[in-house]
């Protein structure tokens, strides 16, 4: 944690950052062996998805409380694919970056390479089955 803070680790669109992951703590579930275990599982994701496309009070697990249509019926959106999980890790990493107005690029960090690395992680998967598990628990 110190080398990023300090500059020695850069942290560019190609890194995968630990929110991403299941675990009490962000990236704690982990597994070296199988980097798809629990990928797009993480809370913070989770969380982040549920405010943007249902609503806010539903990102808490409340009832929901919207007073206008959420955004996944507005854009008729029926089913979860790739960009919109693309799209909340946008969200999440910028959500915890130090930046308090959108740019593309964050120091060595561009956030549009970052979320067509992750579209094209998830279409391009080399374990289609994984991708069909993914898709069919953010459907659920």
């Amino acid at each position: 944690q110190k080398k990023l803070q300090s500059g020695k680790i850069k942290m560019t669109a190609s890194a995968l950052p630990a929110f991403l992951w299941a675990g009490d703590l962000p990236g704690k579930d982990y597994d070296d062996n199988n980097m798809f275990e629990g990928m797009f599982e993480g809370h913070l994701l989770e969380r982040t998805m549920r405010h943007i496309f249902t609503s806010p009070s539903s990102a808490y697990g409340e009832q929901t409380r919207a007073t206008r249509t959420c955004n996944a019926a507005l854009h008729n959106m029926t089913t979860v694919e790739a960009a919109h999980i693309a799209y909340g890790c946008l969200q999440v990493r910028f959500g915890i970056g130090a930046k308090n107005a959108w740019s593309e690029v964050d120091g060595d960090f561009n956030y549009r390479d970052f979320y067509n690395n992750i579209v094209d992680l998830i279409e391009d998967s080399p374990d289609p089955e994984w991708k069909d598990e993914l898709l069919r628990a953010w459907n659920m």
